[in-house]
């Protein structure tokens, strides 16, 4: 293979049991790789060279090297992990137990799990840009709590709309937000204020991703097979793009300046022109396509 630099994309396919890796230069699959039972989030380790990917029916992290892609350890849970993401030093993956209300602490060297009590049915999961702070988003409680990732302790709950799943930060750490599910809403919190404002998006929102400039924000609806954009200067929806079946996670890559979309419902990836806000083309996956979590980063070959 020769060598070359650019972005890879980790597709989390919870109908097939694998991962789809996409080459966004050129919108190919470069392999397909067999992880655990239901995967369904993603974090990737640029530092590390590592992928992990969460797997809720098997109750393990499946840890792919993404010099290989292949999959070289399987690390056993105590609970059913969904949402999940890595610190900005890559030092401790986080992970969202979504039926027993905690948040696992994994050391990435050792691989030693410590575990936090949060609200009821944690979904989103991220840090923020200095790690020391953990963003929760638990569905069930309708609240994002705010972990100190020095001592482990909630520091504040931020109520938001009905039943909060994703979450995403500005560029900046200044802005995030919160997509509620059941309130066809965004929640923009000021991070530093804790202070929000509501912003209407499409039918049974999911997740979000924020563009390279902090400018805009593109939010998935699951049940009106679209994606929302948002001016984040305004904080208001300005487009709504047609994407495939059941959109959920949702990621924006900063080299080709295109957002890229799972479809759970028609097991695929769209893409989308963030320039035109127009859909440019549509890649099979694997089935039940996720991609829960940050799944596109900047890697070498």
């Amino acid at each position: 293979m020769t060598c070359r630099a650019g972005s890879l994309a980790y597709i989390t396919n919870q109908g097939s049991n694998d991962v789809s890796v996409i080459d966004v230069q050129n919108n190919q699959i470069l392999a397909t790789i067999p992880v655990g039972k239901a995967p369904v989030g993603v974090a990737v380790s640029v530092k590390l060279g590592q992928v992990y990917i969460s797997n809720v029916d098997s109750q393990t992290i499946s840890i792919i090297d993404s010099k290989s892609n292949q999959v070289i350890k399987e690390v056993p849970v105590n609970g059913s992990p969904v949402g999940i993401a890595l610190s900005p030093d890559s030092r401790v993956l986080y992970v969202a137990d979504w039926y027993a209300d905690k948040i696992l602490v994994v050391d990435t060297a050792s691989l030693e799990q410590r575990e936090i009590t949060v609200g009821k049915a944690p979904a989103g999961l991220v840090t923020s840009v200095d790690g020391t702070r953990l963003y929760v988003a638990n569905r069930d409680s309708n609240d994002i709590a705010v972990i100190d990732t020095a001592s482990l302790q909630i520091l504040t709950r931020i109520p938001v709309g009905a039943h909060p799943f994703g979450l995403a930060l500005s560029p900046d750490g200044k802005k995030l937000y919160a997509v509620n599910v059941h309130a066809n809403s965004v929640s923009m919190i000021d991070t530093a204020t804790s202070k929000t404002t509501a912003i209407a998006v499409g039918d049974h929102p999911y997740c979000a991703t924020v563009s390279a400039d902090g400018q805009y924000v593109y939010v998935s609806n699951t049940q009106g097979d679209s994606v929302s954009v948002i001016n984040a200067q305004q904080n208001k929806t300005i487009a709504t793009i047609p994407v495939g079946g059941f959109p959920e996670g949702l990621n924006y890559d900063k080299a080709t300046q295109k957002i890229y979309v799972a479809n759970w419902g028609d097991n695929s990836v769209s893409v989308i022109d963030a320039s035109t806000n127009k859909l440019v083309e549509s890649i099979p996956t694997g089935l039940k396509s996720r991609a829960f979590g940050q799944f596109i980063a900047e890697t070498a070959h």
